[in-house]
């Protein structure tokens, strides 16, 4: 998928997965972090189970330990691999980059719709599909040509962290996966108890220019803005990424800017008269290639963001 459909997909999923944050936020359906059977799973016995649930609340249930997985999502990548269980990564969808290593990897079409017949070839135990591009009938088909198939769709910072703790039994280390999961965690802590009680930052988030396209309260960057001390001028939208008046984001005089399509952007607001100096606003480019991505870098575009509004919340 090129960056500029990814980028409308992205868009669409804000918008799509507001109810479900909502219904997330009230504990409704909120998937537990790992449900092993008992007796403990084993991958050297034939008989074991090991079941993972998976974002939508499925039980995927295994004979053992995976030996062979397909990651049909950028972010699920990073986190298979953040886990210890790279190795295990048979194919990865055509958008997964990073970490270098999985360029070497064969590829497989995943959205709007994964190719069956080269997926079926690679004999996984396991494949790991981005929610968006996982209707159920494309679940039950795959599931009845015999694939386990996890759906991976992180709504929030802290199911992030979630799903590295339960990833962490597909790892060849499961202990040092449980840390990884708990650093990630940590430091999320930390970072919103550092920016905890300073004066709230106006900004503008922006993903979309024609349409203008902002965010409002939900899905990870917005949340990420929050963990920042900052607040989305278009924070009360009913939308998660609804389209916006730029009449109305000049009404509303952020301090800052942030947008994922960079110069454009740029361009737009200043010949409008919002950034500085003829304006009340900075501007900053949002590190959206990993912003986007709900895996374990996303806690160091967090960090950079929080830096650009720590500089709008003290200018010099």
């Amino acid at each position: 998928m090129h960056a500029s459909a990814r980028r409308r997909a992205f868009v669409g999923l804000l918008a799509a997965t507001a109810v479900a944050v909502v219904v997330a936020a009230a504990g409704i359906g909120r998937p537990r972090a790992v449900a092993p059977s008992s007796p403990a799973p084993s991958s050297s016995s034939p008989t074991s189970l090991l079941q993972l649930e998976d974002d939508r609340g499925r039980v995927v249930a295994l004979p053992a330990a995976p030996t062979r997985i397909v990651s049909l999502a950028p972010h699920a990548t990073e986190l298979l691999f953040a886990i210890g269980a790279g190795r295990k990564v048979v194919a990865v969808d055509r958008d997964s980059d990073f970490p270098p290593q999985v360029r070497a990897l064969p590829r497989v079409a995943a959205y709007p719709r994964p190719d069956v017949e080269q997926l079926l070839a690679l004999a996984p135990d396991l494949v790991v599909i981005w929610g968006p591009g996982a209707p159920r009938a494309l679940i039950a088909r795959l599931e009845r040509l015999g694939l386990a198939v996890f759906v991976s769709e992180p709504h929030t910072l802290d199911e992030v962290g979630a799903t590295l703790a339960r990833f962490a039994v597909l790892s060849d280390d499961p202990a040092a996966a449980l840390r990884a999961a708990r650093a990630f965690r940590a430091r999320l802590a930390a970072i919103r108890s550092r920016h905890a009680g300073r004066r709230p930052v106006r900004v503008f988030v922006q993903v979309w220019s024609s349409p203008l396209i902002g965010i409002g309260d939900q899905g990870v960057i917005a949340e990420a803005v929050r963990a920042c001390g900052a607040r989305s001028v278009l924070s009360g939208t009913v939308p998660a990424a609804p389209q916006v008046d730029p009449e109305a984001v000049l009404a509303a005089r952020p301090e800052m800017v942030l947008a994922t399509d960079g110069a454009r952007a740029e361009r737009f607001w200043r010949e409008r008269g919002l950034l500085a100096p003829q304006g009340p606003a900075r501007f900053v480019a949002l590190d959206a290639a990993t912003m986007e991505r709900p895996g374990p870098r996303v806690l160091d575009a967090l960090e950079r963001m929080c830096t650009a509004i720590d500089a709008a919340r003290n200018p010099s």
